[in-house]
């Protein structure tokens, strides 16, 4: 009976954990599966790093595979540095790491700000070379409205 009893409490405890997690992804959107994002990639398998901006790394991998990783927010002195380290506990980077940005100075290298990285977002070499590259022409000039000459100095004038 003992065994018994223990049996439908331990049953008991398991759907109540099951089913309010069942009901919570019952009402959220059905999960993405895309192959073009992920959380972590493989360190062994990272060949060089791109720094575009102080939010942008790109990530050249084995197979001639690129990753774009929009970091978490604005890393200050990334670009400017354009140089990061990071450290792992396993052989894989993910975007609950971060990377610091490496500075150089009298006394030689030396860690600096921790930046947050981001999902990993698989990219074209194409798509690569066009975020190095940047904009490519520059938007067309708005110029501003100029006031009707006759309404020019018509305000409500203090000399008046």
């Amino acid at each position: 009976m003992y065994k018994q009893m223990t049996n439908n409490v331990l049953l008991g405890l398991l759907a109540g954990l099951t089913f309010p997690a069942l009901a919570a992804y019952a009402q959220d959107e059905e999960p993405v599966s895309d192959d073009s994002v992920t959380n972590c990639i493989s360190v062994r398998s990272i060949r060089t790093t791109d720094i575009i901006d102080d939010r942008n790394v790109l990530f050249y991998m084995r197979g001639d595979v690129v990753y774009h990783n929009i970091l978490s927010r604005r890393c200050p002195g990334l670009a400017r540095e354009d140089r990061f380290s990071y450290r792992t506990a396993a052989s894989r980077l993910c975007d609950i790491d971060s990377i610091n940005v490496l500075h150089s100075d009298a006394r030689g290298m030396r860690t600096g700000t921790a930046c947050g990285l981001g999902k990993f977002i698989k990219i074209t070499r194409e798509d690569a070379q066009a975020l190095k590259d940047g904009p490519t022409e520059n938007p067309p000039p708005k110029p501003l409205p100029m006031p009707e000459p006759e309404k020019i100095g018509t305000e409500s004038d203090p000399e008046q």
